[in-house]
């Protein structure tokens, strides 16, 4: 059985929808599925050697009707595009985080989140126990670690180039360089200066990781872009102060920082003067939060309740079960 999973990257999309993609892909070929990615050439500088490369999405149709599963995680489809796609391919399953798209036809929906659809969406598979999670989530051993340093990832891309801007707020304010780890993205914007930076001062720093927990597993305070990243960092119980650096991260933010474990600072809709004073929100935050050992405790054992690493196997398994035709 043939997948095609439709999605991009780039400096502005950023990894997230690659990244959670491949969580899936994985889980799909552990049940003997061949996968493939297609994308816009526009976006070839992100893809790989065995990706399918489209000049616009009527050729993507043409493919997707000689595939044996459509997976479908693009903001640019609306409910008219996603409509004409389950024409081609009923067996659609459609990756969606905001809700926001109108009424649309599919065969599955896939929402970390707990959000309602229409009656056109034959399974929805809403809610925290769907997030995918890379394999090494499954794996990861905690107790192998002691969580004592600040982690800094601010996504595939860093689009606003935050990195470096937190990283010199909390020099300024006189927090333990020693203790802080920086992870950035391959693709990361502004990286050489933040690898400058962190060698001048002796901030820990990694780019470009293939497998990420055994940096959360040392990690008593995240901050971190609010994307993917979240179900990833509350599947390992790490308290999170999130950038927000999307309009799409909105809706996860809004559901999980009630929950208690996390808090969040908006920053992708404000003007570049308010962008400083919110990054100074942020670290302030960090900081109190360093030394609150009490909301640490229990911020840990609530992310830890909310997700497993199970997810993506859910969702291969309700997809391969449920084709239709």
């Amino acid at each position: 059985m043939k997948a095609l999973i439709r999605a991009d990257a780039s400096v502005q999309i950023g990894m997230g929808h690659r990244v959670r993609c491949q969580a899936l892909i994985s889980a799909f070929q552990a049940l003997g599925w061949q996968c493939q990615f297609v994308v816009h050439r526009s976006c070839r500088a992100f893809s790989e050697s065995n990706d399918v490369q489209i000049d616009d999405e009527q050729a993507f149709l043409t493919l997707a009707a000689e595939a044996d599963l459509v997976v479908l995680d693009h903001y640019q489809y609306q409910a008219s595009d996603i409509q004409r796609l389950y024409q081609h391919q009923p067996n659609l399953l459609v990756l969606d985080d905001m809700n926001d798209r109108g009424v649309f036809p599919a065969r599955w929906v896939l929402n970390p989140l707990h959000e309602e659809y229409s009656n056109l969406i034959l399974e929805p598979l809403t809610g925290p126990r769907f997030a995918l999670l890379r394999p090494e989530f499954s794996t990861f051993d905690q107790t192998l670690y002691q969580p004592e340093k600040l982690l800094i990832t601010l996504g595939g891309t860093d689009p606003l180039t935050l990195t470096l801007p937190i990283l010199k707020s909390l020099q300024r304010h006189e927090f333990p360089l020693e203790k802080i780890h920086v992870l950035l993205g391959e693709n990361a914007a502004n990286a050489e200066a933040v690898k400058a930076f962190s060698a001048e001062h002796k901030v820990n720093i990694s780019q470009g990781l293939a497998e990420v927990t055994p940096l959360m597993g040392q990690a008593k305070l995240a901050i971190s872009a609010a994307g993917g990243t979240l179900f990833e960092l509350a599947s390992m119980g790490v308290p999170t102060i999130f950038a927000q650096v999307a309009g799409n991260q909105t809706r996860s933010l809004e559901q999980h920082v009630p929950l208690g474990w996390c808090k969040s600072v908006r920053l992708d809709n404000v003007s570049s003067a308010q962008r400083v004073q919110q990054v100074e929100k942020l670290v302030y935050q960090a900081q109190q939060l360093w030394s609150d050992l009490s909301w640490l405790t229990e911020s840990r054992r609530v992310a830890m309740s909310l997700v497993d690493s199970n997810g993506a196997d859910r969702v291969a398994n309700v997809v391969t079960n449920g084709l239709v035709g």
